[in-house]
């Protein structure tokens, strides 16, 4: 009977204060007691009695799936670990969305549908415990090859060791006023942070490492949401450290909702197969992006767009300034060829994709492979897309094709193979004030071939190059007021 009261006058003083220990519901720290049923009585005592704060105390607590509730904030402490069960039969499945298309998944360790005022945070770790789930979606994927399924298809065949896409650590849908801060998470089953569908989320001073090898295992991955902000974050994974998505294809077109109005800033990024993605998932809409004062060291690519015929959707108003990258493959990466490499001219329909508006600002790159690769469409050329103020020290120069309204200005290039700049099928072109060191005196600085109304203004390069610009195949070039040799210029 004392034992009974003692606990009941914890659990008083608790509901008292608006906080909520999960060690007063029964959870044990010791990294083998399960104490799933605890933590989430903690949780719907704290929503039940009109919100509050659950507390994580130091230890270490192995836990199932968690539903979030509305106005709880729901802290980590330092020296407290909450290690994800992976036990796989016996995680719920649930509605939710994967790449891009509505359908069932395996819950998350924290879920939440239709909730506001959440709140994920502390100085603890979230340890996600990837490895079986890894190996399981391997043998998923080997299986579905031999039935002859693709990726993107709902459902898994017998025998497969997952019947629906793997956990994410946080998977949140139609929420408002979201924040996650502070917390590391580590080897998450698959992308660790994933709102849908929410409003004014807010990611801030969040650690996530992943082991580089570890599949489809991205940082950051708002998807049709609105107004976020990620900030302040380190971010070291196995696919994309941060990618902004808006539904794949039909399921995507039929849903509708774009991801918007999205800023990405002070943050620092190693690994990973692309620092900053958007896509191929993008068929909802991609705006107004804002990413600045970020540091990429060693991540596959630096800033990549993607997408492809099929998509559909547009993505827009895109700015990138103030960014450090280094040892890294592809520095700019805006591919509209993504999954198939067909460069011939397609109608323009409702599954066109279109990328406009892309401008970056105050970009160095030092040792990357390839500088940078845009790659519009025939029917859909990329619109309205510069880079000013940025300084590239790469194996490779620019590669681009199919741009209408390009503007360079104030970019330096030295790199040690084929030429700096190298454009086609390009209109209304202005590049000014670009230097260029070329591998060699032979190979010219700009090299055009079928592009229309070309500015080349106020360039400097070195005095032994045999040709500065080289245009094939193109008209309305003007080139004037440089410091160049008249015989530096070849057009054709």
């Amino acid at each position: 009977m004392l034992i009974v009261l003692m606990l009941s006058a914890r659990l008083l003083q608790a509901q008292q204060n608006g906080i909520y220990s999960v060690q007063s519901y029964g959870a044990i720290g010791d990294a083998k007691t399960l104490a799933t049923e605890s933590i989430q009585r903690a949780i719907d005592e704290c929503a039940k009695n009109g919100g509050g704060k659950v507390i994580v105390p130091p230890g270490e607590y192995l836990t199932g799936p968690l539903f979030l509730k509305s106005d709880i904030t729901f802290e980590v402490f330092p020296g407290a670990t909450l290690i994800f069960d992976d036990n796989i039969e016996t995680n719920p499945i649930i509605d939710g969305r994967w790449e891009g298309i509505e359908r069932k998944v395996y819950a998350s360790l924290f879920t939440g549908h239709d909730l506001h005022n959440i709140t994920i945070t502390g100085r603890g770790t979230i340890e996600g415990q990837g490895k079986k789930w890894w190996e399981a979606s391997e043998e998923t994927k080997k299986i579905r090859k031999k039935n002859g399924i693709q990726e993107r298809e709902p459902e898994n065949p017998a025998g497969s060791p997952l019947k629906v896409p793997r956990p994410r650590l946080i998977n949140l849908y139609n929420c408002t006023n979201v924040l996650i801060s502070e917390l590391k998470f580590l080897n998450s089953p698959a992308w660790t942070i994933h709102p849908v569908y929410c409003q004014n989320v807010n990611v801030d001073k969040i650690t996530i490492i992943q082991p580089y090898e570890s599949p489809n295992t991205d940082g950051i991955n708002p998807e049709s949401c609105k107004n976020v902000r990620i900030t302040n974050c380190f971010v070291d994974v196995g696919d994309d450290c941060i990618t902004l998505k808006s539904g794949y294809n039909e399921d995507g077109r039929r849903v509708g909702k774009a991801c918007e109005d999205v800023v990405i800033s002070n943050c620092t990024f190693a690994h990973g197969r692309s620092a900053i993605g958007i896509g191929s998932e993008m068929s909802g809409d991609v705006r107004n992006v804002t990413v600045s004062n970020c540091v990429f060291n060693g991540t596959l690519r630096g800033v990549r767009i993607k997408s492809g015929r099929g998509r559909g959707g547009v993505v827009e108003n895109i700015r990138v300034n103030n960014i450090i990258m280094s040892n890294i493959r592809d520095a700019i990466s805006i591919d509209m060829y993504y999954g198939k490499k067909d460069t011939g001219r397609y109608e323009v329909t409702v599954k066109t994709p279109f990328f406009k508006n892309i401008h970056l600002d105050n970009i160095t790159a030092i040792n990357v492979t390839n500088a940078g690769n845009i790659f519009g469409l025939p029917e859909a050329p990329v619109e309205n897309f510069s880079i000013t103020n940025s300084n590239f020290e790469s194996v490779n120069g620019f590669d681009i094709k199919y741009v209408d309204e390009l503007d360079v200005r104030d970019v330096k290039i030295k790199n040690q193979k084929n030429g700096p700049l190298n454009m086609s099928f390009s209109t209304n072109v202005g590049i000014d004030n670009f230097g260029a060191t070329p591998p060699s005196v032979e190979i010219p600085a700009i090299a055009l071939r079928n592009c229309n109304d070309v500015l080349v203004h106020s360039c400097k390069v070195p005095g032994d190059l045999k040709t500065f610009l080289s245009a094939k195949d193109s008209k309305e070039i003007t080139v004037e007021h440089n410091w160049l040799k008249k015989d530096q210029v070849s057009i054709e």
